[in-house]
This record gives C-alpha cells, sequence and structure tokens, in this order.
C-alpha cells in the first residue's frame, strides 16, 4: 500500500450485501441437506421433515446460484485509506470504518466504478473520476492485481442449458430420499438382524449398492448446481469447474477477449477457455465494453452479468500487464536450480545465499535480487521458492512484506503454500516435486 494512502472527500459510494447473502443460502444449502440426511437416517418413517429441508436447500441454492441483475442506487459519500484502515461515509449518516486486514479483494469493475469486498462479503463500490484514480484506491487498500488474486463468479452449470436449475432442484428432491431411505433401510435391517446379511447377502448387497449410486447421482446434482469461480493470480488461472480446479498457468495465455457469454481465453496450440458468466439460455451480452457510468450519477444501470465480465476482462489485462513488467534480474538464477542435488543440500545452498561474498567478476546477490525472483510470476516455482527461503534468513521488514504479497496475488493453491512455507525457511519436499513436474510438463 502506498505510505500517502488515498482519499476521495467527494464521491458516491453504495454498501452492497449481495454476495454476503450468496454465502448464507450456501450455509443454508449445507445446513439444510444436513439436517435432512439425519433426520431421515433416525426418523425413517416420517417423509415430511426430509422433503422439507430438500425444498429450502434447493431453494437456497438458486439464491445462492442466481446473482441479482441489479445494484442499488449509490449515495453521495467519501472514501479515505491510510495505512491501517479504510473509512467510508454515505450520506445522510451511515459512516463505516474497517481495518486495512479485512479488505479481501478489490477491482475495477466498469469504467467509473471500484469496488472493494470485505472478509464477510461486504462490497464499498466506489464511484471515481477515471481508472488511474481507481487504480491508486486499489494501491492503496492494497489489493491490485500485483497484490493480490481476485475471484470472479462464475454460471454453473445448471444456469447454462435450459431449466436447469428446475431440473436440478427436482433431481434432488427425488433422488436424495431414495438414497437416504435406501441407506436407512439397510442400517436399520443390521442393527434388529445381525444375520440378515447371512441370511439374503445379494438383497442387502443390492441395496447398498443402489444407496450409494443414488447419493453419487445427489452429489453430482449438488455440484451440477453449484456456483463456479475462477481466480485470477499473476501466475495465472485457477479455474473451478464441475469435475475440480483446473489450473491455466500465466505462460499459457496468449489473448484475453470479451465473449457474448463470459471471457475468451485465448491459450497456447491453437486451444480456447470460455469463462462463462452468463446462462446461454438468457441471451448473448454485447460484445462492446460498458460505456463510462457519470462520475455523479447516482445509478449503476449495468447488468450483474456485464459487471462480472467485465472485473474478469480487465482483472486478466491487468494481470498479464502486471507480467510484462516484471523487473527480474538477470543475476545467476540458477544458484536457486535444485538440478541433481539432494534436497537437504539444496535447501542448505540457498540458505546460505544472502551470505555469499561475490568473488572477482562475479556479483553478489542481494535481498532486492531474491525479492525480484520471489514476484516474478515468469520464473519457475522452484526458483521463486528458493528465492523465498533464501530471503526466510533475513531480517528486513519490506522484504517479507513484499513476500507476503507475492504470496496473495498467487491463484496457484499449491504454489501459495509453498511460498508460504518457504517464508518461514521450511518446504516439504514433495510439494517442491510436485511443482516441479508441473512446471515442466
Amino acid at each position: 500500500m502506498s505510505e500517502d494512502g488515498f482519499r476521495l472527500p467527494e464521491t458516491r459510494v453504495l454498501f452492497s450485501t449481495v454476495e454476503r447473502r450468496r454465502r448464507r443460502a450456501r450455509a443454508v444449502v449445507r445446513g439444510a441437506l444436513a439436517v435432512a440426511v439425519v433426520g431421515a437416517a433416525l426418523f425413517p418413517r416420517s417423509g415430511f421433515p426430509l422433503f422439507a429441508n430438500l425444498t429450502v436447500a434447493g431453494i437456497a441454492a438458486i439464491v445462492a446460484g442466481d446473482p441479482a441483475t441489479r445494484r442499488d442506487p449509490l449515495s453521495p459519500g467519501s472514501i479515505s485509506i491510510d495505512a491501517r484502515r479504510v473509512v467510508v461515509r454515505a450520506e445522510p449518516s451511515d459512516e463505516r470504518s474497517f481495518p486495512l486486514d479485512d479488505v479481501a479483494e478489490g477491482w475495477l469493475e466498469a469504467p467509473g466504478r471500484a469496488t472493494l469486498r470485505l472478509r464477510d462479503g461486504t462490497d464499498i463500490v466506489v464511484a471515481v473520476p477515471d481508472d488511474e484514480i481507481g487504480h491508486r484506491l486499489l494501491v492503496a487498500a492494497g489489493v491490485e492485481a500485483r497484490a493480490r488474486a481476485v475471484r470472479v463468479a462464475l454460471a454453473s452449470a445448471a444456469q447454462r442449458i435450459p431449466c436447469g436449475e428446475i431440473a436440478g432442484v427436482v433431481g434432488l428432491l427425488c433422488i436424495t430420499p431414495i438414497a437416504v431411505v435406501l441407506a436407512s433401510s439397510v442400517l436399520i435391517t443390521s442393527t434388529k438382524n445381525p444375520r440378515a446379511w447371512q441370511e439374503a447377502p445379494l438383497f442387502e448387497f443390492g441395496m447398498l449398492c443402489a444407496s450409494i449410486v443414488f447419493f453419487a447421482v445427489a452429489a453430482a446434482l449438488f455440484r451440477f448446481m453449484r456456483g463456479r469461480q475462477v481466480v485470477v493470480g499473476t501466475d495465472g488461472i485457477v479455474f473451478h469447474g464441475f469435475f475440480g480446479r483446473k489450473l491455466v498457468p500465466s505462460t499459457e495465455i496468449e489473448s484475453v477477449q470479451r465473449h457474448a457469454f463470459g471471457v475468451l481465453l485465448g491459450l497456447r496450440r491453437g486451444k480456447t477457455l470460455l469463462l462463462p458468466v452468463r446462462a446461454r439460455v438468457r441471451g448473448p451480452l454485447p460484445l462492446t465494453p460498458p460505456p463510462a457510468v457519470a462520475y455523479d450519477s447516482n445509478v449503476l444501470e449495468l447488468d450483474e452479468n456485464i459487471i462480472r465480465r467485465e472485473i474478469l476482462f480487465r482483472r486478466l489485462e491487468e494481470a498479464s500487464l502486471a507480467r510484462g513488467q516484471s523487473n527480474a534480474v538477470r543475476l545467476d538464477l540458477e544458484k536457486l536450480d535444485q538440478r541433481d542435488k539432494p534436497f537437504s543440500v539444496w535447501l542448505d545452498e540457498v540458505r546460505r545465499l544472502l551470505a555469499e561474498r561475490g568473488g572477482y567478476r562475479e556479483s553478489r546477490i542481494v535481498p532486492e535480487d531474491l525479492a525480484v525472483v520471489v514476484e516474478d510470476p515468469a520464473a519457475s516455482p522452484e526458483r521463486r521458492i528458493g528465492a523465498a527461503i533464501a530471503l526466510s534468513q533475513s531480517n528486513d521488514e519490506g522484504t517479507k512484506r513484499r513476500i507476503r504479497i507475492a504470496v496473495k496475488a498467487c491463484a496457484d493453491l499449491e504454489l501459495r503454500a509453498a511460498l508460504e512455507e518457504a517464508a518461514h525457511g521450511e518446504i516439504i519436499q514433495a510439494r517442491v516435486e510436485k511443482l516441479r513436474q508441473r512446471f515442466r510438463d
């Protein structure tokens, strides 16, 4: 964050709780499903609690996966950020103060609009005169592309097909009770008659297999309805799809462009990847960028899907620029490579890097050199980890802060965990080997 902080004494602001409501709805889904399963197991003859809880879970799933299409009006106010706090005032009498550490994410969501998201899901939408001032706001909050990865909600699989959400809810209401009843029957029969498996093993085994199949189908339907997201960092993106997480390194991304249903990535070897933000059944979005919102306007007349596409498109471009502006030094980076050395030997060598004295015609490695390597998303994970381990021997607070920022800018959870461990001077060998292998592939 800039030491000078940031202040916008006259602007328009909005406290939005849409994301917080979505999080609560997702918690209701999990709670209702758990209560439904437990209740059906304890009271198998009473079907009402099961169907009631499943209905609640289905409705909550739709709420969680279907964001509002419009934002409320913005109110006149102000925002200021210093080294520790964010203070936001909205007329007539709503003033809120947050610790700077409570700011989890931030982005430019449209021309003339910047947003800070708090850890509890509250969004602070701020009108800014231009993108340059909006970027200064993000820098002051420590959430610009170089400092923090950002998460953007995507359309669920159910939203992308006609009547998908309705089919998912109906499927859960029909299949989950059957799975629970079958499992409960096997459990009750086994409890009351321990010889049931000996007297009718095929029947009991068939009931058990059937319950497992129905539970698997119910789990697939839940994933089908579950909202997805993409995490954008300087090292690439992590796409949470139906079949799990997919990492796309920054070195694989060659182009970014707006698409009628989201953002289209052009990858190496002619491949493409669509990050969908809008359901196809709701029609395409305009391909042109949204118009600038007047600084003194009190209404944001943009569709939520356009906002999410613009957030994603802009952040991908910013991350690309951050990678392109790397100031990685041309030092002897081979000293950070493990090559064929035993793992323990490599650790000892990188820990001693800062203590080495440069010989004749050989420049000495300083903490600034290593900090640049840790921050450089184009460097191999092995070298970034080695640099972080070397810097763990430094007591400079500024250097430690740069490492923390570089960690937060990682989209890859495996690399993030490795850098965090390395910053404390320790690292798991299996994690380094996994990252090295993936980087080579």
